[in-house]
C-alpha cells in the first residue's frame, strides 16, 4: 500500500508541477524548465517501480514504465527539436495521464484495504 501512496504522490506532484510550469513560463525559459521536468519524473516513476514492481503488481508497473517512457520521449523531442507549442501539448497529456495513473492507484489501494478489513 505505501508504494502505490508514493507513486500515486509523485504523479500528482509532476502534474502540479506541469501546470504550474504551464502557467509561468514561456519561450526558451519554457524548454528548459519542461526538459528538466520531464527528465527528472521520468526517471524517478522507472526508479521507483523498479523497486516496488513485486509490491505494487505487473500491471501498475507497466504502465508506469510505459508513461516513464512517454516522458524520455518527450524529452528528448524538446531537446532535438525545440518545438514548444507540441511538445506543451504532449506534456499537459503526459500530465492529464499521470492523474488519470493517481487515481487509479487511490481506487486500487481502497479496495486493497476493504479486503484486508473484510478477512479480519
Amino acid at each position: 500500500m505505501m508504494a502505490r501512496g508514493i507513486i500515486r504522490r509523485m504523479l500528482v506532484q509532476f502534474h502540479r508541477e506541469w501546470t504550474a510550469l504551464r502557467e509561468s513560463e514561456s519561450g526558451e525559459a519554457w524548454i528548459t524548465t519542461a526538459n528538466a521536468l520531464l527528465d527528472r519524473y521520468s526517471h524517478q516513476l522507472y526508479d521507483i517501480v523498479c523497486d516496488t514492481e513485486a509490491i505494487v503488481g505487473e500491471d501498475l508497473a507497466v504502465e508506469i514504465r510505459c508513461l516513464s517512457a512517454d516522458m524520455i520521449k518527450t524529452t528528448n523531442i524538446l531537446i532535438m527539436i525545440g518545438c514548444e507549442e507540441e511538445c506543451r501539448e504532449r506534456g499537459d497529456t503526459l500530465a492529464k495521464e499521470a492523474l488519470r495513473h493517481a487515481e487509479r492507484c487511490l481506487v486500487k489501494l481502497a479496495g486493497r484495504r476493504e479486503r484486508e478489513e473484510e478477512t479480519r
